[in-house]
């Protein structure tokens, strides 16, 4: 180690960060060196993985070095380095939550129209359902439409139609009667998986 090292690791984080600042490589590799082994630990007990942690721990580094000119020299640089490295592992789960959930709705999908129900095209299905509530009598298909489309409550449905709660009810169980005796269960399935939402509760 040669006297230069051994003066730049007796100094506190303060007077390396403002060195950093001024472009001081060294006072930045004290600092690494400082602080490397609890962002890598903090990292691995996360993400469980050596690859995935490195990674994290080197991100946040480079970015450290990148933005030395915009940081305050009066902040905790341990404070400041594992927050970043919790904000890039946030990230890191949220796409992987994204990844996943996209993957699970192809697989969905795909079970839908292969598994299900490999013999029932859906958009044609889809266009049958739209066809069939033009069908309806009005009335009949506002109270569907209201209470499935736009989610309100028998109640809220009455005050918007100026009719009664008993009403909308005779509606709604006319709607669903025709619904079923126009699709079987199969064709029911499809259509609760594909719109996302139970249309025949």
């Amino acid at each position: 180690m040669t006297d230069s090292n051994v003066i730049y690791a007796d100094l506190p984080d303060e007077r390396l960060l403002a060195a950093m600042k001024q472009d001081d490589e060294a006072a930045f590799k004290t600092l690494y060196q400082r602080y490397i082994d609890v962002m890598y630990r903090t990292a691995h007990k996360r993400l469980l993985s050596r690859a995935a942690a490195d990674d994290a721990v080197q991100e946040v580094f480079v970015r450290f070095y990148e933005r030395r000119q915009l940081l305050d020299p009066r902040q905790s640089v341990k404070a400041y380095l594992l927050t970043s490295l919790k904000n890039r592992i946030l990230n890191e789960f949220r796409n992987q939550l994204i990844h996943e959930a996209h993957h699970a709705n192809i697989a969905a999908t795909q079970i839908t129209h292969h598994i299900i129900h490999p013999t029932i095209d859906g958009k044609a299905l889809e266009l049958r359902f739209r066809q069939t509530l033009g069908q309806m009598p009005e009335k009949c298909r506002e109270v569907f439409e209201l209470s499935r489309f736009e989610l309100l409550t028998n109640k809220g449905i009455a005050e918007r139609l100026g009719i009664s709660v008993n009403t909308v009810e005779k509606h709604m169980g006319k709607a669903l009667a025709i619904l079923r005796k126009e699709f079987n269960g199969q064709e029911l399935v499809l259509l609760i998986l594909s719109v996302g939402y139970n249309f025949f509760a």
